[in-house]
């Protein structure tokens, strides 16, 4: 798609997210620099409170690109439906390093679970989490292991299968 067409696209799902997320509840974007003012924007014309981006810093072990900055960072533009909540006390730090290299990739987007978990400690503990573009199942799994409810949607069928059959074994996993 090209930069109008995502913004559309992105001002109408998020538009729709809204409606499930709770007032002052959370929501978070990943994106890389390319869409950054993009979905910024997206979100505030969506009736989101854009709060700030935060950023995962992916390692060294990205794929360099000769005379260039490396592009090891994604940004998680990230807000409130409405106003913060007044009881909001959490305080997470603005940047997690970890790395991406991982051979069990099951989807090119794939993040680690580990930031996941990081991306959901902002939310109430028992805060149901939405992913609406869910790939691999990560944010489920994370969702799992911090005790919170999961919805995760995925339009592919082949990329939903190979969710389905993770967020599976890894329930078989914990009730074992």
């Amino acid at each position: 798609m090209d930069q109008r067409s995502i913004l559309r696209f992105t001002i109408t799902w998020l538009s729709l997210a809204r409606r499930v997320i709770q007032p002052g509840g959370y929501f978070g974007i990943f994106c890389d620099w390319r869409q950054l003012p993009l979905f910024t924007d997206a979100a505030q014309i969506a009736g989101l409170h854009w709060k700030g981006i935060s950023v995962w810093d992916k390692t060294e072990g990205t794929r360099p690109n000769k005379g260039a900055y490396r592009a090891q960072c994604e940004y998680i533009v990230w807000g409130t439906n409405g106003p913060k909540r007044k009881d909001a006390r959490k305080i997470l730090p603005g940047c997690f390093r970890k790395s991406n290299i991982s051979r069990d990739k099951l989807h090119q987007t794939q993040k680690p679970v580990e930031v996941m978990e990081w991306l959901l400690a902002i939310t109430d503990d028992d805060a149901v989490i939405l992913d609406p573009f869910m790939g691999s199942g990560t944010t489920g799994i994370a969702a799992m292991n911090t005790g919170r409810p999961f919805l995760g949607c995925e339009l592919v069928p082949e990329i939903y299968r190979i969710a389905e059959n993770r967020l599976t074994d890894h329930v078989s996993a914990i009730a074992a």
